[in-house]
């Protein structure tokens, strides 16, 4: 059975059946009790106002669309349940007894027919308690510094200069009369 992820970025395509025939599209998803991807929602009819449960067990993808185990005809006679609801036992029972085991070939472009082998696998894991290795506490101090520097300091400062006249004389203020 395809994950999660994977089911979500099927949303929208093309559903075909076990011989490449297009079915409707792929709409709501409906999860197990797991939270695995059990059932999807094919929209079907001219307006993809009627919507068919298929099991997504065996689904895979072919070119831009998705290929169910299953014909044109399983989907679309199958069961009509109330698709905004939890399936009941009686309904998901309905559904398994319709379908019946996935069909294990698939006809498809990438040959004539292609059988496709079920298997699972278990898988168990588990995290031993990590071991302290030391023990480390931060602690922020503050420290203070007495420190002299030399700080350079700049300023102006306006200087008189005499430069003698142009004609090599140098007149005294004193002497001078009053400028005409």
């Amino acid at each position: 059975m395809p994950d999660l992820d994977t089911v979500l970025a099927w949303r929208g395509k093309a559903i075909v059946d076990r011989d490449g025939e297009k079915a409707g599209t792929l709409g709501a998803l409906y999860l197990d009790d797991d939270d695995r991807p059990a059932y999807g929602g094919v929209q079907t009819g001219l307006f993809r106002r009627r919507e068919s449960m298929v099991p997504l067990d065996g689904a895979r993808v072919l070119d831009d669309d998705i290929q169910v185990p299953y014909t044109l005809e399983q989907i679309r006679s199958a069961p009509n349940v109330d698709v905004d609801v939890n399936l009941t036992d009686a309904e998901q029972a309905q559904l398994a007894a319709h379908y019946g085991e996935p069909t294990q070939i698939l006809a498809g472009h990438d040959g004539p027919e292609v059988e496709m082998t079920r298997s699972e696998e278990e898988v168990t894991f588990g995290v031993a308690p990590a071991k302290p290795r030391e023990r480390v506490r931060l602690r922020k101090h503050t420290v203070v510094e007495q420190v002299e520097t030399t700080v350079p300091v700049r300023r102006e400062e306006i200087r008189l200069e005499h430069e003698p006249a142009p004609d090599g004389k140098i007149v005294d203020v004193k002497d001078a009369g009053p400028a005409d």
